[in-house]
């Protein structure tokens, strides 16, 4: 299976590299927003009308190519053109978030531009106290790696967005030596201090050094090489679809399941974790599965297996499935929990948005501290509630879903017998 995706990563990026020259981040596929906010919104429309807005964001982007992207440039052009018509202007934020609400752009760009906006305007307390800063300790290194610093502005950000830019500066000043983010710091003061950088230049690296920009892997660029890999690879089955559940709040995080999904996983992860669902879908609605046993030339015994032995079936290999992810080359260990398999078949239009939400609510199910009989609990309500969803005779892919959820996450308690009349 390697080559095979390896050749299908070299033709997303060709597929990228030759795209058109002006971008679009339109949504098509959240409803409703994570980040609604009325209240800001009506802040900004106060000195705006939305007309003018729509067109401050499209002169923004416009003949702007994907490989170019960056919301640090996005950011600065429509605040410059925003202060230009009134100097006044404070409210930025809610200016996105009226540009969400007519769908320019979704909720991941949304969060990437505010991230963005957070770090130009972080606050620098200056001057540092001398006495508290680190530097390294070789002197020689230091000497070289200040020197590296100084190219920042000309070898780095010249041709780079501000957020890539920083991250290729420190991977040549960790080719000089190790450095800790304590020691950067001292480090950016020295070749202020050596004024081998200007106070505007000293600025941007303080500002994404506290920012841990470094560490941010999904940039406006990023994001929107992965969605347009993920829409030419797996288009969408209907580009008017909209999901209000993939927008709430995932469990133990800030953001949502779509803005989680984006943040940790590629776009050839994703298509890997949807193929998961896709099999279990598969397995789950068969109309029939069997054993066969052949003796030297003939078949000599078809075993067809019941429908509790086809949930188990589909649970053992489903966590195979769920294993062999976590040792694929491309998930470096990793394995994905639940939300972010539903997440991925979502965005690839193998789960539709009217059975998402049911699907979501299970989520409950897969924590291991609830016993057997509060997880069927679970599935009792859940499924003596849904009137719109489709459930075809005799089982249906949702409640087969919940009944594998259940069987493979429930512990088998001390007392449980063995049961030799089934097979699974």
């Amino acid at each position: 299976m390697r080559l095979p995706l390896i050749g299908l990563l070299l033709f997303s990026q060709l597929s990228f590299a030759q795209e058109a020259a002006t971008v679009s981040l339109k949504n098509d596929r959240e409803g409703k927003s994570f980040f609604e906010n009325p209240a800001k919104v009506s802040r900004a429309l106060r000195d705006f009308k939305g007309e003018e807005l729509l067109e401050i964001y499209q002169n923004s982007i416009k003949g702007v190519e994907g490989s170019k992207l960056c919301a640090f440039d996005v950011n600065k052009s429509m605040s410059d053109a925003l202060l230009k018509k009134s100097r006044r202007f404070d409210a930025y934020e809610g200016v996105l978030l009226y540009l969400r609400s007519k769908d320019q752009f979704d909720d991941v760009v949304v969060k990437i531009l505010l991230d963005a906006r957070k770090v130009s305007t972080t606050t620098i307390d200056l001057p540092k106290s001398e006495d508290q800063l680190r530097k390294p300790s070789d002197k020689v290194k230091l000497a070289e790696m200040v020197k590296t610093v100084g190219t920042f502005k000309e070898r780095f950000l010249k041709n780079a967005c501000y957020d890539d830019a920083y991250r290729n500066l420190l991977g040549e000043i960790r080719k000089v030596g190790d450095v800790t983010d304590v020691e950067l710091e001292g480090l950016f003061v020295e070749a202020a201090k050596k004024k081998v950088i200007n106070t505007e230049t000293y600025l941007l690296l303080e500002r994404a050094r506290l920012n841990e920009i470094s560490t941010n892997g999904l940039t406006l660029k990023s994001y929107y090489q992965k969605m347009t890999s993920l829409r030419l690879h797996k288009p969408l089955r209907d580009a008017t679809e909209r999901s209000d559940f993939i927008t709430e709040k995932a469990l133990k995080t800030k953001v949502s399941h779509r803005i989680q999904l984006y943040a940790n996983y590629s776009d050839l992860q994703i298509m890997l974790m949807a193929d998961v669902v896709k099999r279990l879908r598969t397995r789950l609605e068969a109309k029939k599965v069997t054993i066969s046993i052949f003796g030297e030339d003939e078949e000599v015994e078809i075993i067809t297996l019941e429908p509790m032995e086809r949930f188990r079936l589909a649970i053992k290999l489903l966590r195979k499935d769920m294993a062999l992810l976590a040792t694929n080359t491309y998930f470096n260990g990793r394995t994905p929990g639940y939300m972010d398999l539903i997440s991925a078949s979502y965005e690839t239009s193998l789960i539709p948005a009217t059975e998402l939400k049911e699907l979501g609510g299970l989520e409950e199910i897969w924590n291991p501290a609830k016993t057997f009989w509060e997880k069927a609990s679970v599935w009792i309500r859940t499924f003596s509630s849904v009137a719109t969803v489709a459930i075809p005779a005799p089982y249906g892919f949702i409640p087969a879903l919940v009944l594998v959820v259940i069987e493979a996450t429930v512990g088998k308690g001390a007392d449980t017998q063995p049961d030799n009349t089934v097979l699974f």
